[in-house]
């Protein structure tokens, strides 16, 4: 019985946690969307604090639609898949941005989020490949 021996890294642990980030990332954009559609009010900011003058109705649909590309690409990124690492790290830039710019209305999420999102693409970038190679892919 031949036995193959991985390339992969101690860093494959990184890009899990990248994965468990961006699944973590996805909740907070959910939990953050819901409450801006359910009652914007209990947002910390008014629409006068937002860097873009959009409502928070619109606000709280785009961090659901982020949120949910955000969980299944995490879950996608756990088992190695090229389309995740690709997806990942391009929706960790956009949550970044979103979050930058949702910043003045709920400062304590979106604080959360930046941080998550810049080590999800950081994860990624540096090591996403050695994942796949982990697990024999």
């Amino acid at each position: 019985m031949e036995v193959e021996e991985s390339r992969a890294t101690a860093w494959v642990g990184v890009v899990l946690f990248g994965g468990i980030a961006l699944v973590l990332l996805g909740t907070v954009h959910l939990t953050m969307g819901s409450l801006a559609l359910g009652d914007p009010e209990i947002l910390a900011g008014t629409r006068g604090d937002l860097l873009l003058p959009v409502s928070l109705t619109l606000l709280g649909w785009l961090h659901m639609a982020i949120g949910a590309l955000a969980v299944i690409t995490g879950v996608a990124l756990f088992v190695g898949r090229l389309w995740a690492r690709i997806v990942a790290f391009q929706l960790a830039l956009l949550i970044a941005l979103v979050d930058f710019l949702f910043l003045a209305a709920h400062p304590t999420w979106s604080g959360i989020g930046l941080m998550l999102a810049v080590a999800v693409m950081w994860a990624v970038a540096r090591h996403g490949a050695e994942v796949a190679d982990a697990q024999g892919q």
